[in-house]
């Protein structure tokens, strides 16, 4: 018996990636029907959630809200700001992705086998393609891509438990690379850094509630 808000999500092996579509599909149909209503409910909801509302991150080109935090999954919803893009790298959990707003475009490297250590100049792109919206696609956690967003675009995430403490992120250009961890490795300035205040998370939660398709009118 499910009892989440996403039954299709509730106890979904995030390994099985078939599995994973099959289920993404039906929670971004669930969230985005009627005019993005359980999507609007939850957005509007945030304001009065500390829980959620202290794991929203704000920087320099992209917004993070983390809408929902179900038993092994969260629902969370990007807006890329101007100017946003990222350097090829894989996740610490597998995930979904559909684009509501805007587009992005998307170049995906392979898998994450030897990128510990691989030089970054050798790092080759084996598909690139752009996503508009009602596009959605799984990516596993092994997975290495990049993205490069439309000013204004808005996608929602669906992602799973993580499976690692820490991710690898590269750049070809300079040849360098770093690591990053999770929350719980972090320190509190660290946290502080880019947790988003209240009154950004209101703002922005107003924008993304804007950008809802009109309602279609039913004719007889």
């Amino acid at each position: 018996m499910t009892t989440g808000l996403l039954p299709s999500l509730d106890g979904l092996d995030w390994d099985d990636l078939p599995a994973v579509a099959s289920a993404t599909t039906e929670a971004f149909d669930a969230l985005t029907r009627n005019n993005w209503a359980l999507l609007a409910n939850l957005l509007t909801a945030l304001a009065g959630d500390a829980g959620l509302g202290a794991m929203c991150e704000q920087f320099d080109f992209l917004d993070k809200l983390v809408i929902h935090q179900g038993d092994r999954y969260r629902v969370r919803l990007h807006r890329f700001r101007p100017g946003y893009f990222d350097r090829p790298h894989d996740h610490r959990w597998s995930f979904a992705s559909m684009i509501l707003t805007g587009s992005y475009q998307h170049v995906q490297y392979g898998t994450n086998e030897g990128f510990d250590t691989i030089d970054p100049a050798t790092l080759v792109p084996r598909q690139i393609r752009t996503e508009r919206p009602g596009d959605h696609y799984v990516l596993h956690h092994t997975a290495v891509h990049s993205v490069h967003a439309d000013a204004g675009t808005i996608s929602l995430v669906l992602r799973g438990p993580a499976t690692k403490d820490a991710f690898r992120i590269i750049d070809a250009p300079s040849g360098g690379s770093f690591t990053a961890r999770g929350a719980q490795s972090e320190t509190d300035a660290q946290r502080d850094a880019k947790r988003m205040p209240l009154p950004v998370i209101n703002a922005t939660i107003s924008d993304v509630l804007a950008a809802r398709p009109a309602t279609q009118e039913v004719t007889a």
